[in-house]
């Protein structure tokens, strides 16, 4: 045998016994896998986030999950059951227990949960009736209210509020507004926080300078409105002046739905629609308390026996008419500034 023959066989004798090592090795260490092992606690949490899917409910409202959150639990447990019944180490189980667990946690956290609920002042769903769903009592009553665009023309709209098809299409489940017509709430200090956060739907049908959303004794106290133009517009009362701060140029358009929320904390004015952070104004002074105690107005300036006739002098004045046209729903009054996060939230929960 020559030289270059023997070299070739010497190579392919390395070359097979390091294929029969390597195959031994494998072997070897498929040998060694422990796949005996303990998979109750994965059972248990495999059930405990199967009763969680399967008694959850997606949605929009207080209590439900957010829209797709279930299909992500469901692919966890569907991972966690395939280790459960196949052939895996003990770390590799404990790995998937882990995992499960936080995937339940997770999911735990996509739960929409009322937002602040201690600070709901006020509640009006508008679901049939005027009611303050916030369990707090400041329910309304439904009352006509002047029309006319001076004292000497002011006469009787003669009619309330109508029950109306809100943003989801649900009939009687929003208000309608024309001619004066307002809810009237009873005064109580606790509708006249120091620090407060309006959220309502509006849908207003004709753009006025005195569209009134909500009012506390009008110049004198608090008012939320649309202006002429459709931009939401705020007046507060402060021992530093009155100011008067609109969201230009965040208008809202006519004959469709949009939340709007205002805050109003001493020194700042923000202005949100449909969720969305529109205007944040610099202000001055604290809340003063108001001119005169007049009755809470949704829908219009003034309650109907708070109006003066005669003395123009009078704060209470008859200067013309100011009243929403157009559909309100779902309003609410938190005595705190509500953060970008929890306006986001109510916006997630309330559109259609």
């Amino acid at each position: 045998m020559n030289m270059k023959r023997l070299t070739k066989l010497i190579k392919a004798v390395m070359l097979l016994t390091a294929v029969i090592i390597l195959t031994q090795s494998c072997k070897k260490n498929e040998d060694s896998r422990n796949t005996n092992s303990d998979k109750a606690k994965l059972s248990l949490q495999i059930d405990s986030a199967n009763t969680l899917y399967n008694s959850a409910t997606e949605g929009k409202q207080a209590g439900d999950y957010a829209t797709g959150s279930k299909a992500t639990l469901k692919q966890a447990i569907d991972l966690a059951t395939q280790v459960k019944t196949g052939a895996f180490t003990q770390q590799e189980v404990n790995n998937a227990n882990a995992n499960l667990i936080r995937a339940e946690i997770a999911f735990k956290n996509k739960l929409i949960l009322e937002v602040s609920p201690e600070n709901l002042v006020a509640y009006w769903k508008f679901d049939g009736d005027v009611t303050d769903a916030s369990g707090n009592g400041h329910n309304g009553a439904l009352k006509t209210n002047y029309i006319g665009a001076t004292a000497a023309a002011a006469t009787d709209g003669g009619t309330v509020p109508i029950l109306t098809t809100d943003r989801y299409g649900a009939a009687n489940k929003a208000y309608a507004f024309d001619k004066g017509a307002y809810v009237e709430i009873p005064y109580n200090n606790s509708l006249y926080p120091s620090s407060f956060s309006i959220s309502v739907w509006v849908k207003p049908t004709v753009a006025s300078n005195g569209n009134y959303i909500f009012s506390v004794d009008h110049y004198f106290g608090y008012k939320f409105q649309l202006q002429g133009n459709n931009f939401p517009f705020l007046t507060v009362s402060t021992d530093a002046g009155i100011h008067d701060v609109d969201d230009n140029p965040g208008a809202v358009q006519l004959n469709t739905w949009s939340q709007l929320i205002v805050t109003f904390t001493p020194g700042t004015i923000v202005f949100y629609i449909n969720g969305k952070l529109v205007k944040s104004v610099t202000t001055t002074g604290n809340l003063i308390a108001p001119k005169t105690i007049v009755n809470v107005c949704i829908g219009n300036e003034l309650p109907k026996t708070a109006y003066n006739f005669s003395d123009t002098s009078n704060p209470n004045y008859f200067y013309g008419a100011s009243y929403f046209q157009g559909s309100l729903d779902d309003i609410r009054l938190y005595n705190k500034v509500l953060s970008d996060a929890e306006v986001n939230s109510l916006y997630v929960m309330e559109q259609p």
